[in-house]
């Protein structure tokens, strides 16, 4: 029998304490966290690993591998992996002003000016994983994080995938107002395009408040 703490938040997982939930995806939820050692905040992705499905421990763990590689001033930063009785939780870095799709939702649609300060770093954190041969597979400002001082950082790799990889490049994957045509068909060919079809509806996101298509 599976006991109610099992399900509960962990108040810690391995030298770190958790906080406030600042985000949900579809397999994990992302906490506000503190390094108990140093005093470092970060931010922690936590996935229960009871009754985990093996397609989705695949993806939490392709993600922290993903992310352990990648270097790049507008991608999130990988810190650590820790994997627990209970649960399994990357740790990175914290991006204190949150996503843009939170931003916008505060204070409204943003102005051409910015939109181009944000995309202009959104188009060269895809360009360094692309020259890596990976394709996110889910951009959309929800999975776009900015510094206080305006600093782009791309984050959930959970999709991600290496073009290389047909197997996992014939599922469907991402959020549909944002996919491409192609990655929405069954069996379509990913490339790198899908990512730039993405991108161009995020635009229209940070600019009328919701991606095209919504209201369909």
């Amino acid at each position: 029998m599976i006991s109610r703490v099992q399900h509960e938040k962990p108040k810690k997982v391995g030298i770190y304490q958790t906080g406030d939930m600042i985000g949900k995806g579809a397999i994990g939820t992302v906490y506000k966290g503190l390094n108990i050692e140093t005093g470092q905040t970060v931010a922690i992705k936590l996935v229960s690993s009871l009754n985990i499905k093996e397609e989705q421990r695949k993806s939490i763990t392709g993600e922290m591998k993903l992310l352990k590689k990648l270097k790049h001033e507008n991608i999130v930063k990988y810190i650590d992996f820790v994997q627990t009785e209970f649960h399994y939780a990357i740790v990175l870095e914290y991006v204190e002003s949150g996503s843009l799709y939170t931003i916008i939702k505060k204070f409204g649609p943003f102005q051409e000016s910015l939109v181009a300060i944000y995309i202009k770093q959104v188009l060269k954190g895809l360009e360094y994983l692309h020259s890596q041969g990976i394709v996110h597979r889910d951009i959309k400002g929800a999975n776009i994080l900015t510094t206080k001082d305006g600093v782009i950082k791309l984050t959930d790799f959970g999709v991600a995938t290496h073009l290389a990889d047909d197997e996992k490049n014939q599922k469907f994957v991402g959020t549909p107002y944002w996919m491409a045509p192609e990655a929405i068909d069954i069996g379509g060919h990913i490339t790198t395009s899908c990512d730039i079809w993405s991108l161009g509806c995020t635009i229209i996101e940070l600019l009328t408040g919701n991606p095209p298509y919504s209201d369909l």
